[in-house]
């Protein structure tokens, strides 16, 4: 679990699509520098501008490479200077102790991150997946603020090591990640995007205050499936039960034993959690309830 991001995101296209980028950029770094190096991909998280700046405060070198198709978003590279002027040195085969030349090392890094983000995108269209290319690529010395991050976003922190220790923040748009790695959803039903209150009928709404403290159990069902008997009573310690829903599919979130909401799955500290994404009809819960 990470130190510095907090919510951890485990849906599968989000996942996969740090692996994968994770291994080409090893790839890429490794063809230059003559050393060991060893690349790690820690994320992906929840993005969080907060997180983000506290882990790069003041000016950082910020790296931002477009699609052709600049419509389906970005991914932006952040780094200190410091750990910019190591990579760059190791890049133009020095020692890697070069101080910071914002001329020559942000040419360097821009063009690592871009030949990175193309065999990415070349292999996800070998491998049957949608065609893009990495059309523009540019590197700047700057202070961050949220008005560069407008959108919906998936942060990952790149460690590179063991000697040396560099880090690298990678912040993709989920539209990005979306096209190339489509998420596996269950056909959505009729819900809302608001809380319950806010559709109510005012009458409903004046019932519901009377029974605002009143506390009701909350389960979250990741899937189901039927058993033979014979089957069920070989289960054992070890044993695997395959339930009826794909890895990131949402997952049902019921109160008082009636469907309410469903959401992601992410991670907070420790602790597993549910993201809201979708609630069915109040309206028609609050009746079926009446029933």
């Amino acid at each position: 679990m990470s130190e510095t991001f907090r919510v951890a995101v485990t849906e599968d296209s989000r996942v996969r699509a740090e692996q994968s980028f994770g291994q080409h950029f090893a790839k890429s770094l490794g063809s230059y520098i003559e050393r060991q190096i060893e690349v790690e991909i820690d994320g992906p998280y929840a993005f969080d501008f907060k997180e983000v700046k506290a882990l790069l405060p003041g000016e950082v070198v910020a790296c931002t490479v477009h699609t052709v198709d600049m419509s389906i978003g970005k991914t932006h590279f952040l780094l200190s200077k410091e750990h910019t002027a190591v990579i760059a040195d190791l890049l133009n085969m020095g020692d890697g102790t070069a101080l910071f030349a914002a001329e020559e090392h942000l040419e360097t890094i821009r063009d690592l991150f871009k030949e990175s983000i193309s065999a990415y995108f070349a292999d996800i269209a070998k491998s049957g997946g949608p065609h893009h290319l990495a059309e523009e690529a540019r590197s700047v010395v700057m202070d961050i603020s949220p008005s560069d991050f407008v959108g919906s976003w998936t942060v990952s922190l790149i460690r590179i090591g063991p000697d040396p220790e560099l880090s690298i923040v990678k912040i993709t748009s989920n539209e990005l990640i979306d096209t190339l790695f489509p998420p596996k959803t269950a056909p959505k039903k009729s819900g809302t995007n608001g809380t319950m209150m806010d559709v109510l009928d005012p009458s409903l709404r004046k019932e519901m205050s009377l029974v605002m403290d009143i506390e009701l159990p909350i389960a979250i069902e990741l899937g189901r499936t039927n058993m033979l008997i014979r089957d069920i009573v070989k289960l054992s310690p070890g044993s695997v039960v395959e339930l009826d829903k794909l890895s990131g599919e949402p997952v049902d979130l019921y109160v008082n034993n009636k469907r309410f909401a469903r959401g992601e799955v992410v991670v907070i500290e420790e602790n597993f959690a549910v993201r809201i994404t979708e609630l069915i009809n109040p309206e028609e819960r609050l009746a079926s309830s009446k029933n």
